[in-house]
């Protein structure tokens, strides 16, 4: 992956669908991802518990089975690159337990197996599990309203820093 690509680890409930919405993704939320994209030239990938476990599945999901329920499809799935796994941890001896990993771990393990570490990223999140060292690019949007303008502006600069380049 070229290290100029910029990209956004995007999480849905809470960022781009909301209460209003019923869950749903949200036309208005979804014209402030827009915005985000617009400005920056940024890919997607998927960090959120809508993805499935590959990327076609994942689209699939989010574009043609929203509009068979009647609801309004994801409006950018040629920008999204990939999916994060979903990682778990085990307690031994007894492998029978499981807990989640943090997101964040998520993100990272993403990045390093795609070449990206250096790539400029924000993630786009209503949860705050992510790692310390990703905290300067991570904008925490409100759990019910989601993605807000604010939230749209602090992404594009995020993006757009110059020290990236």
């Amino acid at each position: 992956m070229d290290n100029r690509t910029k990209i956004i680890f995007l999480d849905f409930d809470g960022v781009v669908t909301t209460v209003k919405s019923r869950w749903h993704f949200d036309p208005e939320k979804m014209a402030l991802l827009g915005e985000i994209l617009d400005a920056t030239d940024a890919k997607i990938v998927i960090t959120s518990s809508w993805r499935r476990y590959t990327l076609d599945d994942t689209i699939d999901f989010i574009t043609k089975r929203e509009e068979e329920r009647g609801c309004v499809p994801f409006a950018f799935p040629d920008r999204v690159i990939g999916v994060t796994d979903r990682m778990y941890g085990f307690c031994f001896p007894n492998s029978d337990k499981h807990f989640s990993v943090v997101r964040g771990e998520e993100i990272r393990r993403w990045q390093e197996e795609h070449n990206a570490c250096e790539c400029p990223y924000v993630i786009l999140d209503d949860d705050t599990d992510m790692l310390l060292w990703q905290k300067d690019n991570f904008v925490h949007t409100d759990s019910e309203l989601g993605l807000s303008e604010d939230d749209c502006k602090e992404a594009i600069w995020i993006l757009n820093k110059e020290d990236w380049l």
